[in-house]
Protein backbone atom coordinates (compact mmCIF):
# COMPACT_ATOMS: atom_id res chain seq x y z
CA UNK A 1 0.00 0.00 0.00
CA UNK A 2 1.46 3.31 -1.03
CA UNK A 3 1.13 6.62 0.79
CA UNK A 4 -1.57 7.95 -1.54
CA UNK A 5 -3.86 4.95 -0.99
CA UNK A 6 -3.27 5.19 2.76
CA UNK A 7 -4.10 8.90 2.84
CA UNK A 8 -7.25 8.32 0.74
CA UNK A 9 -8.37 5.57 3.12
CA UNK A 10 -7.65 7.77 6.12
CA UNK A 11 -9.54 10.68 4.53
CA UNK A 12 -12.54 8.41 3.90
CA UNK A 13 -12.43 7.19 7.51
CA UNK A 14 -12.27 10.74 8.86
CA UNK A 15 -15.24 11.78 6.70
CA UNK A 16 -17.26 8.77 7.84
CA UNK A 17 -16.48 9.51 11.49
CA UNK A 18 -17.40 13.17 11.02
CA UNK A 19 -20.64 12.04 9.35
CA UNK A 20 -21.43 9.78 12.29
CA UNK A 21 -20.69 12.62 14.71
CA UNK A 22 -22.95 14.95 12.70
CA UNK A 23 -25.73 12.36 12.60
CA UNK A 24 -25.65 12.04 16.39
CA UNK A 25 -25.49 15.83 16.69
CA UNK A 26 -28.49 16.24 14.40
CA UNK A 27 -30.59 13.95 16.55
CA UNK A 28 -29.47 15.84 19.66
CA UNK A 29 -30.43 19.08 17.91
CA UNK A 30 -33.91 17.80 17.10
CA UNK A 31 -34.29 16.67 20.70
CA UNK A 32 -33.20 20.10 21.96
CA UNK A 33 -35.72 21.86 19.71
CA UNK A 34 -38.52 19.60 20.96
CA UNK A 35 -37.50 20.25 24.59
CA UNK A 36 -37.43 24.03 24.04
CA UNK A 37 -40.89 23.92 22.49
CA UNK A 38 -42.20 21.86 25.41
CA UNK A 39 -40.62 24.24 27.95
CA UNK A 40 -42.14 27.24 26.16
CA UNK A 41 -45.61 25.68 26.37
CA UNK A 42 -45.14 24.87 30.06
CA UNK A 43 -43.83 28.37 30.82
CA UNK A 44 -46.79 29.89 29.00
CA UNK A 45 -49.21 27.76 31.02
CA UNK A 46 -47.50 28.68 34.30
CA UNK A 47 -47.59 32.39 33.42
CA UNK A 48 -51.27 32.09 32.57
CA UNK A 49 -52.01 30.41 35.90
CA UNK A 50 -49.96 33.04 37.78
CA UNK A 51 -51.91 35.84 36.11
CA UNK A 52 -55.20 34.13 37.00
CA UNK A 53 -54.11 33.76 40.65
CA UNK A 54 -53.12 37.44 40.74
CA UNK A 55 -56.50 38.47 39.28
CA UNK A 56 -58.35 36.25 41.76
CA UNK A 57 -56.37 37.71 44.64
CA UNK A 58 -57.11 41.24 43.45
CA UNK A 59 -60.83 40.41 43.20
CA UNK A 60 -60.83 38.91 46.71
CA UNK A 61 -59.32 42.12 48.08
CA UNK A 62 -61.87 44.20 46.22
CA UNK A 63 -59.24 45.80 44.00
CA UNK A 64 -60.82 46.38 40.59
CA UNK A 65 -57.49 47.04 38.93
CA UNK A 66 -55.89 44.15 37.11
CA UNK A 67 -52.24 43.53 37.83
CA UNK A 68 -50.33 44.00 34.60
CA UNK A 69 -46.78 44.07 33.39
CA UNK A 70 -45.39 47.25 31.89
CA UNK A 71 -46.21 47.47 28.17
CA UNK A 72 -42.56 47.57 27.11
CA UNK A 73 -41.76 44.41 29.11
CA UNK A 74 -44.66 42.58 27.48
CA UNK A 75 -43.57 43.75 24.02
CA UNK A 76 -40.00 42.56 24.63
CA UNK A 77 -41.25 39.16 25.79
CA UNK A 78 -43.43 38.84 22.69
CA UNK A 79 -40.47 39.84 20.50
CA UNK A 80 -38.28 37.18 22.14
CA UNK A 81 -41.00 34.53 21.76
CA UNK A 82 -41.41 35.27 18.03
CA UNK A 83 -37.63 35.34 17.58
CA UNK A 84 -37.21 32.00 19.38
CA UNK A 85 -39.89 30.41 17.21
CA UNK A 86 -38.25 31.68 14.03
CA UNK A 87 -34.80 30.54 15.22
CA UNK A 88 -36.12 27.08 16.05
CA UNK A 89 -37.72 26.81 12.62
CA UNK A 90 -34.46 27.67 10.90
CA UNK A 91 -32.50 25.23 13.06
CA UNK A 92 -35.03 22.47 12.38
CA UNK A 93 -34.56 22.99 8.65
CA UNK A 94 -30.79 22.90 9.07
CA UNK A 95 -31.13 19.70 11.13
CA UNK A 96 -32.81 18.01 8.16
CA UNK A 97 -29.94 19.10 5.90
CA UNK A 98 -27.47 17.96 8.56
CA UNK A 99 -29.03 14.48 8.70
CA UNK A 100 -28.92 14.13 4.90
CA UNK A 101 -25.33 15.41 4.80
CA UNK A 102 -24.24 13.08 7.57
CA UNK A 103 -25.76 10.05 5.83
CA UNK A 104 -24.10 10.99 2.54
CA UNK A 105 -20.76 11.39 4.34
CA UNK A 106 -21.08 8.03 6.11
CA UNK A 107 -21.78 6.37 2.76
CA UNK A 108 -19.04 8.43 1.03
CA UNK A 109 -21.68 9.39 -1.53
CA UNK A 110 -20.82 12.11 -4.09
CA UNK A 111 -23.97 14.01 -3.05
CA UNK A 112 -22.11 14.87 0.18
CA UNK A 113 -20.20 17.55 -1.78
CA UNK A 114 -23.38 19.47 -2.53
CA UNK A 115 -25.05 18.83 0.79
CA UNK A 116 -22.06 20.05 2.78
CA UNK A 117 -22.00 23.18 0.61
CA UNK A 118 -25.71 23.69 1.36
CA UNK A 119 -25.10 23.15 5.06
CA UNK A 120 -22.20 25.61 5.29
CA UNK A 121 -24.10 28.19 3.23
CA UNK A 122 -27.11 27.79 5.53
CA UNK A 123 -24.91 28.29 8.58
CA UNK A 124 -23.40 31.42 7.07
CA UNK A 125 -26.84 32.81 6.32
CA UNK A 126 -27.90 31.93 9.87
CA UNK A 127 -25.02 33.98 11.33
CA UNK A 128 -25.88 37.00 9.16
CA UNK A 129 -29.57 36.68 10.02
CA UNK A 130 -28.88 36.45 13.78
CA UNK A 131 -26.64 39.52 13.67
CA UNK A 132 -29.29 41.41 11.67
CA UNK A 133 -31.89 40.36 14.25
CA UNK A 134 -29.66 41.36 17.16
CA UNK A 135 -29.17 44.84 15.71
CA UNK A 136 -32.96 45.30 15.60
CA UNK A 137 -33.60 43.93 19.08
CA UNK A 138 -35.65 46.08 21.45
CA UNK A 139 -32.98 46.10 24.18
CA UNK A 140 -29.43 44.91 24.93
CA UNK A 141 -30.58 41.71 26.67
CA UNK A 142 -32.68 40.70 23.67
CA UNK A 143 -29.72 41.46 21.38
CA UNK A 144 -27.49 39.14 23.42
CA UNK A 145 -30.21 36.52 23.27
CA UNK A 146 -30.44 36.84 19.47
CA UNK A 147 -26.74 36.40 18.76
CA UNK A 148 -25.33 32.88 18.25
CA UNK A 149 -23.53 31.32 21.18
CA UNK A 150 -19.81 30.66 21.15
CA UNK A 151 -20.50 26.94 20.70
CA UNK A 152 -22.58 27.69 17.58
CA UNK A 153 -19.78 29.80 16.11
CA UNK A 154 -17.26 27.05 16.85
CA UNK A 155 -19.55 24.51 15.19
CA UNK A 156 -19.65 26.75 12.12
CA UNK A 157 -15.85 26.77 11.91
CA UNK A 158 -15.74 23.00 12.38
CA UNK A 159 -18.28 22.63 9.55
CA UNK A 160 -16.02 24.61 7.24
CA UNK A 161 -13.09 22.30 8.08
CA UNK A 162 -15.22 19.20 7.45
CA UNK A 163 -16.51 20.72 4.21
CA UNK A 164 -12.94 21.24 3.02
CA UNK A 165 -12.19 17.59 3.83
CA UNK A 166 -15.25 16.43 1.87
CA UNK A 167 -14.34 18.62 -1.10
CA UNK A 168 -10.77 17.31 -0.95
CA UNK A 169 -12.07 13.75 -0.89
CA UNK A 170 -14.22 14.47 -3.93
CA UNK A 171 -11.26 15.98 -5.76
CA UNK A 172 -9.12 12.93 -4.95
CA UNK A 173 -11.85 10.48 -6.02
CA UNK A 174 -12.54 9.07 -2.56
CA UNK A 175 -16.28 9.71 -2.78
CA UNK A 176 -18.51 7.43 -4.83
Amino acid sequence: MDAEAFSDGLLGLIIRLAGLFWLLGAFALVRQIRMEMMLDRMTSQIEGMAEKVARDAAEAEGDAREPTKPADETAIERWKDRDDAARRGWIAGQAVVLIATALAMILLHPLAVWLVALLVTGQGLYFFWREWTARRAPNAEAARHARPTRATVNAGWASIVVAILVWSASFRGVLG
